[in-house]
């Protein structure tokens, strides 16, 4: 129960640094495009945690907060993405979260705590990458954790 804690901290803390980043203005007519072209990511991911291979649906809330579904082989995972900086189309964007889920190599439920970066094209074409780790709560024991994603934008 205590890594629960933990990774929760560390994403209220995320939000917390948010809070004093100073973005850019934009334009209202470039804001409003990119905000209706740029709401949902589907992708295909492969990584070293559950699960393994796996279907995921990020939803973005805000330019700040996404939250991310994956389904796959032999598991499935939620959990909210904080991006920091604001999430934008042909950047690179940071970002971070605690993911919650279970699956078979896991041995049960697990938390991961990714911190990564991701890149979308001018055509919404996706990669990801993120590292961090993983908690295993079944076993009580961390490992390392990291996932590829490539999808779409739209």
């Amino acid at each position: 129960m205590k890594i629960v804690y933990f990774f929760f901290l560390v994403f209220t803390l995320s939000i917390s640094a948010q809070a004093q980043n100073d973005n850019p203005p934009q334009t209202q007519s470039n804001s409003a495009s990119e905000s209706k072209r740029l709401k949902n990511i589907l992708s295909a991911k492969i990584g070293l945690t559950d699960p393994v291979l796996a279907l995921t649906y990020e939803r973005l809330l805000t330019s700040n907060l996404g939250i991310e579904v994956q389904l796959g082989f032999l598991g499935g995972s939620i959990g909210p993405k904080v991006y920091l900086p604001a999430f934008r189309s042909e950047k690179v964007n940071f970002h971070t979260g605690v993911i919650i889920g279970s699956g078979y190599f896991a041995g049960g439920s697990y938390g991961y705590l990714p911190i990564g970066i991701n890149r979308i094209t001018k055509k919404g074409f996706v990669i990801s990458l993120d590292v961090g780790p993983q908690y295993l709560i079944d076993s009580e024991e961390f490992l390392p954790g990291a996932t590829f994603k490539i999808g779409k934008a739209f």
